[in-house]
């Protein structure tokens, strides 16, 4: 049998190459999906639009719709037009192509404003990292969490039993901790876009809480139902570092026509919020070679 190829660093997979003036080169993750993780779509669409303002510009939001499945094993190129550049804001259009399938395609505001006007909810009520569960272990009695999931290793997840139970019209809120393992360049774009790569993690998980779905059974989520994301937005608040163990508050508060919006608020060491994710997907139950 021949062995696999070491898989690319998440530092590797942020450093995109400049092609031209408005185009950067993106590598894949080679995860064994049937179609590219999102989540590095996202992070990598935050890094092109980021490299095309100035370095004291950062992004602070992206909204992406996912148009096709990526293919996992080709490089991507993000196309960045400018629609605005003002005194203290920018908006990039980052549109993903591999060949000519036009992947997704992202709308990034940047801004240099780091002062004014700030609050947070509180962060919310929980048991502590100390309470929280090794996904691995959470995926145990379920025949573990299967192959792909090894090629996540740049972050480390916990999850926390949740506090009350969920029920069939919306799931409680399910605290999942996670922490980048890998090694990062120190500047605040690349922990923005790790906080965005991990932002796509756990997500269809807490979309299907409300249907009798375990959090940390990812096999029987493959086996049982079939999902998408359909778009996925990403608000930056304050600055974290992606390394620190940061507190994802999961919820589901709506499903109609098997689509299923879920949320996740982010929270620092400190407590304070230091961004937020919404994300629509499509969800059905699994049938064989199921296409929209």
């Amino acid at each position: 049998m021949t062995a696999r190829a070491a898989l690319p660093t998440l530092a590797d997979l942020l450093a995109l190459e400049q092609v031209d003036d408005s185009t950067w080169r993106g590598m894949t993750d080679g995860v064994p999906l049937p179609q590219l993780f999102g989540g590095q779509l996202v992070a990598q669409s935050l890094v092109a639009a980021g490299r095309s303002v100035d370095e004291h510009v950062l992004p602070h939001s992206i909204h992406t719709s996912f148009l096709r499945g990526g293919l996992p094993d080709e490089p991507v190129d993000y196309r960045v037009e400018v629609l605005r550049d003002g005194r203290q804001t920018a908006t990039r259009e980052v549109s993903a192509w591999q060949g000519e399938r036009l992947v997704c395609r992202s709308t990034v505001s940047s801004t240099s404003l780091m002062g004014g006007l700030a609050h947070s909810r509180p962060a919310p009520a929980t048991a502590g990292l100390e309470a929280a569960v090794d996904l691995h272990v959470l995926a145990e009695p379920d025949g573990g969490l299967g192959e792909f999931w090894d090629d996540f290793s740049a972050f480390e997840i916990r999850v926390e039993p949740p506090l009350v139970p969920a029920d069939h019209w919306a799931s409680a809120p399910q605290n999942v901790w996670m922490r980048c393992t890998q090694d990062l360049p120190d500047d605040p774009l690349s922990h923005r876009a790790a906080i965005a790569y991990a932002s796509d993690l756990m997500l269809m998980s807490t979309a299907v809480t409300p249907h009798g779905h375990t959090t940390g059974h990812e096999t029987s989520l493959a086996r049982r139902w079939w999902a998408v994301s359909l778009d996925h937005a990403v608000w930056f608040h304050r600055d974290a570092d992606a390394g620190d163990w940061l507190l994802f508050e999961h919820s589901t508060s709506a499903a109609g026509g098997s689509r299923a919006l879920v949320d996740a608020a982010v929270f620092a060491p400190d407590g304070t919020q230091t961004c937020r994710i919404t994300q629509e997907a499509l969800v059905r139950p699994a049938r064989p070679h199921q296409e929209i």
